[in-house]
């Protein structure tokens, strides 16, 4: 990935805030997204609760599941909300799906 900010520049305050600038622009350019938290490979046993610990401080504001793996028929994944502690965990429920599948969680704050 190229740098927006290319040229060194001379006065040393300045080189030290475009050097600060490029590194965060870097690793913006490497998320899925910018405001964007992804979860991997959650296993989500079929007919079961399961807990995700999410890390964010705050319930999140929007969850939703990438492609199912391993499934042998379709399937729903529902999140539950009644008495669950969001600033903590994502309650999730697979039915259907014949079997414990897999996926990604993207989560935003």
């Amino acid at each position: 990935m190229s740098s927006v900010f290319t040229s060194p520049l001379p006065d040393l305050d300045a080189e030290r805030v475009r050097r600060e600038h490029d590194e965060k622009l870097r690793t913006l350019q490497k998320r899925p997204g910018v405001l964007l938290e992804v979860l991997p490979d959650i296993e989500l046993a079929d007919g079961a609760v399961v807990y995700v610990k999410h890390g964010l401080g705050r319930a999140p504001r929007w969850a939703s599941a990438s492609t199912v793996r391993g499934a042998v028929t379709a399937g729903a994944i529902n999140e539950l909300r009644a008495g669950i502690d969001r600033t903590k965990v994502i309650a999730l429920q697979a039915s259907g799906f014949g079997a414990t599948i897999t996926i990604d969680l993207a989560v935003i704050p």
